[in-house]
């Protein structure tokens, strides 16, 4: 204070640059979209930064950091009450919990077919007996093509609501004329999704395979295989054969496309 007066220091935007290292050009947009309201030197033209715009950028940024949108935080540094902070809170951990649920999903498929994936470089053929871990099937392709039905749009619309805990899936079904359809899996857990195909986790043989011919036509040796492993140990296969189309790759022309699949025993 002097002679009772306050001395409000101004900033230049250089200093402000270096106070919060943001640039001079993102500074400039704040100003101009009125979340701060720099003034102007009339001689020189400078913009000049109070203490109080120095602040309310920092409130701006963290704010961002929360994961609120660009207009949620600018209204969130403008003056308004704390009602309507405690609102805004809400709803924003309301995104964030159903973002950490998506995040958590996806992490889930990434992590699940990294292990697939390192489990193909090593694997040496044959079977194992696992629990599959279940999943809800919609089918929407035959051998040929799409199926051209307005039901099954609508069932694939609704698998899209679950990205990303879908995975590409065949499905085989021997005592229906060799079925096979290829379609959306969707290991989704406590949800009951009507008008899909449920296949509950279950024992099973379980394999992988490279295949760069037809899928029904591999599908009778790979059965033969394992019914023969199935004599040897016991079991006997029962329902229906399901698997997942990892990955495709494409070397000197040639498309292939990596499989696993999980057949039923008991």
């Amino acid at each position: 204070m002097i002679f009772g007066k306050e001395v409000i220091m101004k900033y230049k935007i250089k200093d402000v640059k270096r106070i919060l290292n943001i640039k001079e050009e993102t500074l400039r947009y704040y100003d101009n979209q009125d979340i701060i309201k720099t003034s102007r030197d009339e001689s020189n033209n400078y913009r000049y930064f109070k203490a109080t715009d120095i602040n309310k950028i920092f409130a701006y940024k963290m704010y961002r950091s929360l994961l609120f949108s660009s207009t949620d935080a600018k209204q969130l540094v403008s003056g308004n009450s704390e009602d309507y902070l405690l609102d805004k809170l809400n709803e924003q951990l309301t995104v964030i919990k159903n973002n950490q649920n998506y995040l958590e999903r996806a992490h889930k498929h990434i992590f699940d077919l990294q292990i697939k994936l390192n489990k193909w470089k090593s694997f040496q053929g044959g079977f194992e007996i696992v629990k599959s871990p279940g999943c809800y099937y919609h089918p929407n392709q035959t051998l040929d093509s799409f199926i051209l039905n307005s039901t099954v749009f609508e069932n694939s619309w609704h698998c899209f609501d679950y990205f990303p805990s879908i995975w590409p899936c065949f499905y085989y079904e021997p005592s229906i004329d060799d079925k096979i359809s290829f379609g959306y899996g969707i290991e989704v857990e406590h949800v009951e999704l009507a008008d899909m195909i449920h296949l509950p986790p279950t024992k099973c043989l379980y394999t992988m395979f490279l295949l760069n011919t037809d899928l029904f036509e591999h599908m009778n040796t790979l059965l033969e295989e394992a019914n023969q492993y199935c004599r040897q140990n016991g079991y006997s296969l029962s329902g229906i054969t399901y698997g997942n189309i990892l990955h495709e790759t494409k070397k000197d022309g040639l498309i292939s496309q990596l499989f696993d699949v999980y057949m039923p025993i008991v």
